[in-house]
């Protein structure tokens, strides 16, 4: 029955697309006018009418407006247009009347990130890989997506709950172990973070990212040290251009007590990138070789890439108070 209804409104738009001096029959239903302005408005698109083709989609909406099609049309338009306000308002429409409905939740998250509102882009990303990892529960790739939208949110137990699901569909997937790995050790419980990327290296003992990994973990808590400079030095042989690597090398290297090849191993990583605890570690580093004012320096630049960082403030604060005490003592 829809089939020759839209059949009937096709031969009507034929017509109409050729003669826009067209009346509309007024015998037709809410529904079937609705869908006619909608097939009108891809004439009019499709002649690149973009005026024309807007108008008959708010037709469209107002003779149906539980229809989902022309609000993504319209939205799309309004996008293209940067209307970004009447853009949203017709992908919240969509989403309301069709909840599940994937393109709309995905323009919105574009749109939501393109204002740096990343927390309701978020939100839809999560609602599209919810609604693919339900229509397919073995579907691995969701889980490994959404676990990292959560791990990129610090939603620990979250993304656990999501890479778990990975790995019992996939027992061997190493990059849900590695990533299992790296959560725990973000939540501080070493333990259950050493545990996961040995797994890795049980499946594949060349796996650089397990191998440095767990070589860092042990230097943060000090012990195996010459097995943590073993397994990152192979690490980097791996992947040689990795600056986490060579930053994890330095860090095992000062735990040794071997300053100055933990400064060059700190100093390679610096080649290769910029971050906030390899500047911490340089601080450490070259308070441990006495360079104090090196040492303020490289303390400050983590700061200013990360200004919430308490132990670095306490860090810069206790050798400005050392240095102040051992002037005041040589004055004496």
């Amino acid at each position: 029955m829809l089939f020759g209804l839209r059949l009937i409104v096709l031969l009507f738009l034929l017509l109409a697309c050729a003669s826009p001096s067209y009346a509309w029959d007024s015998s037709l239903d809410l529904k079937a006018k609705g869908l006619a302005h909608y097939i009108m408005a891809e004439c009019r698109d499709l002649n690149g009418e973009s005026t024309e083709a807007i108008s008959e989609y708010q037709k469209s909406i107002q003779f149906n407006a539980m229809e989902t099609a022309p609000r993504l049309k319209l939205g799309a338009y309004f996008l293209r247009l940067e209307q970004i306000d009447q853009a949203t308002a017709q992908f919240k429409a969509v989403t309301r009347l069709a909840p599940e409905n994937p393109q709309a939740h995905y323009l919105l998250a574009l749109i939501y990130s393109s204002e740096h509102k990343y927390d309701l882009a978020a939100t839809e990303y999560e609602i599209i890989l919810k609604n693919t990892a339900k229509d397919d529960p073995a579907n691995t790739d969701a889980y490994m997506y959404l676990g990292q939208l959560y791990y990129a949110e610090n939603k620990f137990p979250q993304a656990i709950a999501e890479f778990l699901k990975v790995v019992q569909v996939e027992p061997a997937n190493t990059a849900a172990l590695n990533l299992l790995g790296s959560v725990w050790a973000d939540s501080n419980d070493h333990p259950k973070a050493i545990n996961f990327f040995r797994q890795v290296l049980q499946i594949e003992p060349e796996n650089s990212e397990a191998l440095n990994s767990l070589g860092y973990m042990y230097a943060q808590d000090g012990v195996y040290l010459d097995e943590a400079i073993r397994m990152i030095h192979q690490a980097i042989e791996i992947d040689p251009t990795n600056g986490a690597f060579y930053d994890s090398l330095g860090w095992a290297l000062y735990k040794k007590g071997r300053f100055a090849e933990g400064l060059m191993a700190l100093q390679k990583a610096q080649t290769f990138i910029e971050d906030e605890i390899l500047y911490d570690h340089l601080g450490d580093v070259f308070k441990a070789l006495k360079e104090y004012s090196l040492a303020q320096k490289y303390w400050r630049k983590s700061l200013d890439l990360d200004p919430h960082q308490v132990l670095i403030q306490q860090k810069i604060n206790g050798l400005e108070k050392w240095i102040a005490s051992q002037s005041a003592h040589r004055l004496n």
